[in-house]
């Protein structure tokens, strides 16, 4: 009796605290939770039907870097930024890498981005300045070889080359727009007109470091527009739900957008009345989350889809979308935890508290809840209709947040992974007998159907363990 009282008494107290996080006023963070649902998810057949074609990825600069999330090409070399800060020039023939700038200074690691920052989106201007969203620093502007001693006080410059690189803020992530900061600035792409810059802001409440809040609460992300002439700054479109990748087709007609929230994308029609631009959704037809979005060398669109939804399977964030409570106790329950590391990191920080701050509302440890699988999927930007798909089945890459094809390679972008993945552009054409051959030979390294649900369930059941010693933290 006595075990059944004591465990009737925690289960009340249980809920009294649940009921507690979840209806008390005013508690943080302060954003509001609506239901809503994902678009079902679209059958995996014709183009969308499984592949080997990214199981052989070579894998460049392993355990040397860390998330080459996003690139920009020019003169004959790839440019990309890293999660410690730097951004680096890679040339695709000897395979070198160089480290040419870094917005921020230097830390001791990535819990620490808002010393070293978090360069994202970049894009080089036909006169080769380079356009640069930082989800910490906002969008700046780099020019290189410049040859003034001031440009380059405490920046990292080239060894092999001797570059000297002046620094420009475009946009401060603290400026009001529209009554509401830039606060998480994710990718750009410049116009035809090589004068406006398209913008988007992934959350204008929460910074990267808190991305998870952003995700599973009402959207505040937006698209904005600057004129680099004028430093004129307009909100396009707003109410977007952790809006990401940005590319404009090659007519200059229309903008792509991705809603990583909402497995979506947006088509934005840049011709007519340019104060006003008319907006769409071209798809809910995606099988997973989409990150970044590129024109590719045939005129399509190579989405990546970061968090891939495989059939058979649940994904947590449809799970978790209709029921807007279970959104919102998650969200309190987490902030409560992280609000006296807070205090400790303000009144005397450790790397260790510091650390846990970092990670508690970090995407990152939300996407390992996701299957070891990795989807680039190729749209037509009219129509929205998938054409083709690129597909590891056994996880050799994942978390793909870009590709972009330079010559005869197609380079693989990730927020997460340790290494530069790229596969060469044949094998996205192999036919359906190379893909079975490919599939067979490789079938020991594959996890079937079964083995995927079993991770995805084991992964559930150890949120929910760590919700509920929370809970129980909290109650003691």
């Amino acid at each position: 009796m006595g075990f059944l009282t004591a465990l009737t008494r925690t289960i009340l107290d249980m809920c009294v605290v649940t009921l507690v996080i979840v209806f008390m006023p005013g508690f943080p963070p302060y954003n509001t939770f609506t239901q809503y649902r994902l678009p079902d998810n679209p059958e995996w057949t014709g183009p969308l039907q499984a592949n080997s074609k990214l199981n052989l990825v070579d894998r460049l600069f392993e355990n040397q870097i860390k998330g080459p999330e996003s690139f920009a090409t020019y003169d004959g070399y790839i440019y990309t930024g890293l999660m410690s800060g730097l951004i680096v020039k890679i040339d695709p023939e000897d395979l070198s890498i160089t480290p040419v700038a870094r917005i921020g200074t230097n830390c001791e690691g990535q819990h620490e981005d808002v010393k070293c920052g978090r360069p994202l989106g970049l894009q080089f201007t036909p006169d080769g300045n380079l356009l640069v969203c930082d989800a910490v620093f906002g969008v700046h502007m780099l020019q290189f070889n410049r040859d003034d001693d001031e440009s380059v006080v405490g920046r990292i410059t080239s060894h092999r080359h001797q570059q000297h690189v002046s620094y420009e803020q475009l946009l401060n992530p603290d400026d009001i727009y529209d009554g509401s900061p830039n606060i998480l600035c994710n990718s750009l792409v410049l116009g035809k007109d090589n004068r406006t810059v398209y913008i988007s802001v992934s959350s204008t409440k929460f910074p990267l470091r808190d991305g998870m809040f952003e995700l599973i609460s009402d959207p505040t992300g937006r698209i904005v527009q600057l004129d680099l002439e004028t430093r004129q700054v307009k909100v396009i479109l707003d109410k977007l739900n952790f809006v990401n990748g940005l590319e404009i087709d090659p007519s200059g007609e229309y903008l792509i957008a991705t809603e990583t929230g909402r497995a979506s994308l947006h088509k934005v029609h840049l011709t007519g009345d340019s104060d006003k631009p008319t907006h769409e959704v071209l798809s809910t037809q995606l099988p997973g989350l989409p990150d970044n979005v590129r024109v590719n060398d045939r005129g399509n669109f190579y989405v990546g889809i970061i968090s891939p939804r495989l059939p058979n399977t649940w994904h947590i964030l449809e799970l978790v979308a209709p029921h807007n409570l279970i959104r919102k106790f998650v969200s309190r329950l987490i902030y409560m935890v992280l609000m006296p590391v807070k205090l400790i990191n303000y009144v005397f920080p450790t790397t260790t508290t510091r650390k846990f701050e970092y990670w508690c509302g970090n995407l990152e440890p939300f996407a390992q809840l996701s299957n070891p699988y990795g989807l680039v999927v190729e749209v037509d930007g009219k129509t929205g209709e998938i054409i083709s798909s690129l597909h590891s089945t056994n996880g050799a890459v994942r978390f793909i947040s870009e590709a972009m094809v330079v010559g005869r390679w197609i380079y693989l972008g990730s927020p997460y992974t340790n290494y530069l993945a790229r596969i060469p552009t044949r094998l996205r054409d192999f036919g359906a007998a190379a893909d079975d051959e490919n599939l067979l030979r490789q079938q020991h390294e594959q996890q079937n159907d079964e083995e995927v649900r079993d991770a995805a369930q084991k992964a559930s059941a150890k949120m929910l363990m760590y919700v509920t010693i929370l809970q129980c933290i909290i109650i003691k």
